[in-house]
């Protein structure tokens, strides 16, 4: 008979129960992806655009009745053919060079409460342009761009679409590119500073370009 209180020696006959760690460990992380994007990925990215934007408003401007007046129509179409394949590139070169995700890769995020911001600009542009009308009025007519000029002579919902298509669809693909892949991209070469001045510079001379090669295909249509 096993000593102390009755029926020990069938608790001490029991197998020992090793109990799991609570809490449990942490799953390891999980591998990343090496990032190999780069300043070549911006380049050709930004060629895509280009060929395609072309391509289409040639089309555009074949079927159209008047090519020579084009309105808010075609505006909007060579808008989204050039930004579209601008997106499309940078979500491309996101899944083949990057870990996949716009914002992880570029820091690209889309969060309601950022759409105040869109009202507060648009404050700041129409009280920009009602302090400069006097300045303007004194110095003569500026030169306007060809966007503008087509918006101006454009009419219902041509005009609508044209400038829904400058307004939004046009500032996402060049956020994309411009402060998403290319100012990335200098960042892991240059410190920040220098390379946020590059990619405000590049983004400053691409218009021109554009607008000079948005001018000779018109007059040449």
């Amino acid at each position: 008979m096993s000593p102390g209180f009755p029926g020990a020696g069938a608790y001490a006959r029991r197998p020992m129960t090793v109990h799991p760690e609570w809490p449990p460990p942490a799953a390891p992380p999980a591998p990343t992806r090496p990032v190999r994007w780069g300043i070549g990925d911006v380049i050709w990215v930004w060629l895509a655009a280009v060929v395609v934007s072309g391509f289409v408003a040639a089309l555009y401007l074949g079927a159209v009745a008047d090519p020579d007046r084009p309105t808010g129509w075609f505006l909007a179409v060579a808008t989204v053919a050039q930004n579209g394949t601008l997106v499309a590139g940078v979500i491309a070169v996101s899944r083949w060079k990057g870990v996949g995700d716009l914002r992880a890769d570029f820091g690209f995020a889309i969060r309601g409460r950022d759409w105040w911001w869109a009202a507060v600009g648009s404050g700041v542009l129409i009280g920009t342009g009602i302090l400069m009308a006097p300045i303007q009025r004194l110095l003569g007519d500026a030169p306007s761009q060809e966007v503008v000029r087509i918006i101006d002579r454009s009419s219902g919902a041509a005009a609508i679409a044209g400038a829904l298509a400058v307004a939004i669809v046009a500032p996402i693909g060049e956020e994309l590119l411009f402060r998403g892949l290319l100012l990335r991209s200098l960042q892991r070469r240059f410190r920040p500073g220098v390379a946020v001045v590059i990619s405000a510079v590049v983004f400053a001379g691409v218009h021109p370009l554009l607008e000079d090669r948005k001018s000779t295909r018109l007059n040449s249509s």
